[in-house]
């Protein structure tokens, strides 16, 4: 039996696709994947998932804790489940003497650090602080080097709820994380640099090796939920509302001006575009700017009030040992000796700044005036208020998490550079586990941490 010529079986196969592209038995594929796309993009805008999602992310930072108290330090996440932390001494000092109070501070792998501090707050308020005016080494003995408000807030929700004051203050931190991001991911991020990106943002953000602090008893997640929900507000043209929340974002720790000063900007931005567009009420947007620090100045009122000094915080800072170096702006060895700090800090500042100049203006440009203002002025104010004054390198990684610019950059660019944003993610991920949350459950031992760079800070474990 002679074989079918060469052209005759192309022809057959050409029929025999045609009848498959065109019964209704056999769909056609291109159409399938643009339904599955369909659906999909539908799904990721619906508030369900986008909710779960951002809590699986949360669960994540949480179940990485408890991982890295079993691996690095061999504890578990709670050592004193039977007993809440407690003071002995109800006057005693923070941040000071061995055994370190309150007692059982550090139980949970997610408290380290400046917890000790908001954890005190929670439990005695400022009840161990100076009733008049005192030198500043006593403000800074009692924990006002910190802003209290946290800690109190952390306080009022153990009384509310029964709970123990450091797990309500990582409730605090839980839903705000919660909260942030669900944000990434929100319409009007999604409006603007697409919804793939904006996904791809919600992951570099998690995917940070600081990200872990948001579900820690520390002021950066609820800072920015706060933060991000006046954003939202002020693009909605809801300027006293956007304000009252930046205001109270102030009130919780020094760094969150920048996001005050950013819609001071902002608004002045606002008022010539209105102005010049002829509205009669083009002062709107400035008038409210005051609102933006409302929380800094009840804050210094009350220290005014509780221990006769409203600059007590500025006093305790001195005595703890603030100063400020501004020739670090310009100064070429500051940030070289930063990539072999203990926590390569200057990696991920440069590697920040070179996402935010790849994605230059075409991101920018997806925002109004107003909006790409605020988010340019909140990373640069941030900055200038840190480089001068932190303690060696100690905190910019962390501090960088408060400039969302970044986190757009870095999802923004995924779809035209994979490669960079790939590299990014894995260059984040491995400073996560090694670096950052390896010093963190730590305590900054290098004995438990090979992969730290210099040693800066280190601090014994309390009881």
């Amino acid at each position: 039996m002679p074989l079918p010529r060469p052209d005759a079986v192309q022809l057959a196969v050409h029929e025999l696709s045609a009848v498959i592209h065109t019964h209704p038995m056999f769909p056609d594929a291109a159409g399938m994947r643009r339904r599955t796309a369909d659906k999909a993009s539908k799904l990721a805008e619906q508030p369900i998932p986008r909710l779960a999602v951002a809590t699986l992310l949360v669960c994540i930072h949480l179940l990485m804790l408890v991982a890295a108290g079993h691996s690095r330090i061999h504890e578990p996440f709670n050592n004193s489940p039977n007993e809440a932390p407690y003071y002995t001494n109800p006057n005693a000092t923070v941040l000071g003497g061995y055994p370190r109070q309150p007692v059982h501070w550090s139980r949970l792998v997610a408290s380290r650090w400046d917890a000790e501090v908001y954890i005190s707050f929670a439990i005695r308020g400022l009840s161990a602080c100076p009733k008049t005016k005192a030198p500043g080494y006593l403000y800074m003995h009692c924990g006002l080097a910190w802003f209290p408000a946290y800690g109190l807030l952390g306080g009022k929700v153990a009384w509310i709820f029964h709970l123990p004051p450091d797990i309500a203050l990582m409730l605090i931190s839980i839903l705000s994380a919660i909260l942030v991001n669900y944000f990434w991911t929100s319409k009007l991020i999604a409006d603007r640099i697409g919804k793939p990106a904006a996904w791809l943002t919600l992951f570099a953000f998690n995917a940070y090796p600081s990200a872990f602090y948001m579900v820690a008893p520390y002021t950066e997640a609820l800072t920015l939920a706060l933060a991000f929900g006046g954003f939202w507000l002020m693009s909605k043209d809801r300027w006293v509302g956007a304000a009252a929340l930046i205001g109270a974002a102030s009130g919780l720790r020094g760094t969150a001006l920048a996001f005050s000063g950013a819609f001071g900007l902002a608004a002045l931005v606002a008022c010539a575009s209105r102005r010049k567009a002829g509205d009669a009420r083009w002062w709107r947007p400035l008038a409210s700017t005051p609102l933006a620090v409302w929380g800094l100045v009840a804050t210094f009122a009350m220290f005014q009030v509780k221990v006769g000094d409203a600059l007590a915080y500025v006093h305790a800072r001195k005595a703890f040992g603030d100063f400020h170096d501004f020739g670090r702006f310009v100064s070429p060895i500051f940030y070289l000796r930063g990539f072999t700090a203990q926590h390569m800090d200057s990696v991920m500042m440069f590697g920040m700044l070179g996402l935010i100049l790849l994605a230059g203006r075409p991101l920018l440009r997806k925002f109004t005036r107003e909006q790409a203002t605020f988010l340019i002025a909140t990373g640069a104010i941030g900055m200038a208020l840190v480089i001068p004054t932190v303690h060696e390198y100690w905190g910019i990684n962390r501090y960088l998490l408060t400039c969302p610019l970044g986190f757009l950059a870095a999802g923004h660019i995924a779809r035209r550079y994979p490669w960079v944003f790939a590299l990014w993610i894995v260059l984040c991920v491995w400073m996560y586990w090694h670096i950052e949350l390896c010093s963190y459950v730590a305590h900054g031992n290098p004995h438990f941490c090979p992969c730290l760079g210099r040693i800066e800070w280190e601090a014994p474990f309390a009881s």
